[in-house]
């Protein structure tokens, strides 16, 4: 079973549309059970809910041989965590589904990190969805000692400006 999420804030038709086009054309070789969040497209070629509560998203995200979603850092970080391969599409302030491109900065970063893959328009995500099908991610290594090295920086930044340096 492959499990799109959209969040729950907002609907994400452009995406849910692609998957459900997908599905319906029989291109998916797992079934797909979707989070489309409330108002918005209702998908015609696979299961779907509003929204899921917390412990049955994480029990689908388990289930799931891989994941779809926006490019929201959650989503990013649930599909990492749980070692699944993640296609993402960020959500785009153009169609008023966001407010601003920030997500297309971070899917873009953890495409090229090998973390994910992502689709940047609806054009894109039949072909991505065939790719997924043998896509393993590259894991994410914690890296505690730049994190600190950044705030320390900021930190001392912060400390000069505010001393008039």
């Amino acid at each position: 079973m492959i499990f799109l999420t959209v969040g729950t804030q907002f609907p994400f038709d452009r995406l849910v549309r692609a998957v459900d086009e997908a599905a319906g054309r029989s291109a998916l070789e797992d079934e797909v059970f979707a989070q489309v969040g409330q108002r918005g497209y209702r998908p015609e070629h696979m299961e779907w809910v509003e929204i899921l509560e917390r412990e049955s998203f994480a029990e689908r995200v388990a289930e799931a041989r891989a994941l779809i979603g926006h490019a929201g850092v959650g989503t990013i970080l649930a599909a990492l965590d749980a070692g699944k391969p993640l296609l993402v599409m960020p959500r785009l302030r153009r169609y008023g589904e966001i407010v601003n491109d920030h997500q297309v900065a971070t899917a873009r970063k953890f495409a090229e990190a090998g973390h994910v893959l992502a689709a940047y328009d609806e054009g894109e995500v039949l072909q991505k969805l065939v790719e997924l099908r043998t896509f393993v991610p590259i894991r994410r290594r914690a890296s505690p000692e730049r994190v600190v090295a950044r705030v320390r920086s900021f930190l001392e930044e912060l400390a000069r400006h505010r001393d008039g340096q």
